[in-house]
Formats: C-alpha cells, sequence, structure tokens
C-alpha cells in the first residue's frame, strides 16, 4: 500500500491572470508562531496554478496541493545544505588539524552547518517562488 504525501492549502482567491491564480491563505487562528505578521505583510500570498481550467472568481475559497515531488526538492534544498555544512566542517578540521581533537571538528562542523542553513534562507527570501501549486478544488459554502 503506497502512501502518497502531499500538501493542502485552502486560500481565498486574490486575483486571477489566465492560468496563475494568486491566493491569500486562510489560516484562522492556528497560525500563532509569527503572530501572522509574515502573511500581513503581504508575504503570505500562494501563487497557484489552474491546470483544469476551473472557473474561478475573485473572493472564491479554494483548495490547493503541492505534489510529492515539489514537497521533496524543497526538503532536499532546505536540509542537504546544512548537512553537508556540518559533514565537510567536522572532516576538514579532522584532515587538517587533527591535534585539535573532536570537540573542534564538532564546533567547526556546527559552525558550518548553522552558515549552510542561513545562506540557504536569505537565498530562499530573497528568490520567488515556483509555481508548485495546483487548485484542486473550490470549497462551496465559504
Amino acid at each position: 500500500m503506497r502512501t502518497t504525501f502531499q500538501m493542502t492549502e485552502k486560500g481565498i482567491v486574490k486575483e486571477v491572470q489566465g492560468r496563475t491564480v494568486i491566493i491569500v491563505p486562510d489560516i484562522g487562528d492556528a497560525c500563532f508562531g509569527c503572530m501572522n505578521a509574515e502573511c500581513k505583510s503581504g508575504g503570505g500570498l500562494i501563487s497557484a496554478e489552474n491546470s483544469l481550467a476551473i472557473q474561478l472568481t475573485v473572493g472564491q475559497m479554494v483548495e490547493v496541493r503541492a505534489s510529492e515531488s515539489s514537497i521533496f526538492v524543497q526538503a532536499l534544498t532546505a536540509f542537504l545544505p546544512p548537512a553537508l555544512g556540518f559533514v565537510s566542517g567536522y572532516i576538514f578540521m579532522r584532515l587538517f588539524f587533527p591535534a585539535f581533537g573532536e570537540g573542534a571538528a564538532a564546533f567547526t562542523g556546527v559552525l558550518l552547518l548553522f552558515s549552510a542553513a542561513i545562506i540557504v534562507c536569505r537565498i530562499k527570501k530573497g528568490k520567488p517562488q515556483r509555481q508548485t501549486f495546483t487548485v484542486t478544488r473550490i470549497i462551496p459554502g465559504k
């Protein structure tokens, strides 16, 4: 039995531009971590493709989904560079400065882990998101 993992979001259609739809996510009270600061500043918009050619109008509540492959690629680009940063820092210290010991190697690895994570975060924040979401259905009664 194969389990599929898809990221599903709900939101209100803000703008329709041909096959591209701009959606304001329906966060509700569940998002407490940032106190909705990102969404209030306009950064929480979702760009989705209307590949099913559903007739959409501004103000409708819709469901959008991201595919397994796009979720995998996003996870890989988020987690792989920090892990590689740690491994490379640890190996670098063990190969070129073996006298410093395990603690220094681990510390250098952790430093490069956080450096790589910060670099990935900055790159992702400055680069616009690709259309990974697809409109799947209109949610009635909203």
